[in-house]
């Protein structure tokens, strides 16, 4: 239920659609995006692992950059797992649970985990997880199928909905000055990183951004002692 009411849900389903037309024009198999979508389950990896094979990259290579993306997940799933420690199944649970856990789940989890009961976490976790990523795997299809019908730059700007949904929605959550920071200093070095952080951008603005406003809000704390 939660898949087909939330807004990220809705924005998730507009971006694989725009996923579902990339494939198509570059002329990927079909069976392997769908595959994909299963296996990885983050827009970003999947856009790497389409255009790595579109370049004729190295599986090898594609691969690294697809783990390397997926990198900026830790934090994500560090955060969740607390709140998804099973009766049952111990870690296994967990590393499953950990698949599922992407931009959506995310901001869908760190709002209602925390305001549930503990024996209802775990399954409603799974429930929305198996959702979403059934939902990503129609839109791809129903994507593929309207290729020669959407412009091309409508099915390229829907694959920027999430970072942008997720963007606002980031904003509208952040309470602390620690938060804000994070943002600011995210967006500030996001360009410098993408000229010369290669492939790890992401990771280095991440590092970067997230540190400086670690360091800020410890020299703000020690001026109101």
């Amino acid at each position: 239920m939660v898949a087909a009411t939330s807004i990220q849900g809705w924005v998730l389903f507009a971006t694989f659609i725009g996923f579902g037309g990339l494939i198509r024009d570059l002329n990927f198999p079909l069976g392997a995006a769908v595959l994909s979508t299963f296996l990885i389950w983050a827009m970003p990896a999947q856009v790497l692992l389409v255009s790595g094979w579109a370049a004729g990259n190295a599986a090898a290579v594609i691969a690294l950059a697809v783990g390397l993306s997926s990198v900026r997940m830790f934090p994500m799933t560090a955060s969740l797992m607390p709140y998804l420690r099973p009766k049952r199944g111990g870690v296994f649970v967990q590393l499953l649970a950990a698949h599922f856990v992407a931009v959506t789940a995310w901001v869908e989890g760190s709002k209602r985990l925390p305001h549930m009961h503990k024996d209802r976490r775990v399954p409603f976790f799974f429930g929305m997880g198996m959702a979403l990523v059934g939902l990503s795997t129609v839109s791809t299809l129903v994507g593929y199928e309207l290729a020669g019908t959407l412009p091309h730059a409508l099915a390229t700007g829907l694959l920027f909905l999430t970072p942008i949904s997720f963007l606002l929605q980031m904003s509208s959550n952040a309470r602390d000055i620690v938060d804000k920071a994070a943002l600011a200093f995210g967006l500030g070095f996001a360009p410098v990183f993408a000229e010369i952080g290669g492939q790890l951008d992401m990771l280095w603005t991440g590092l970067a951004g997230g540190s400086a406003a670690w360091l800020l809000h410890r020299i703000l704390k020690r001026r109101k002692k």
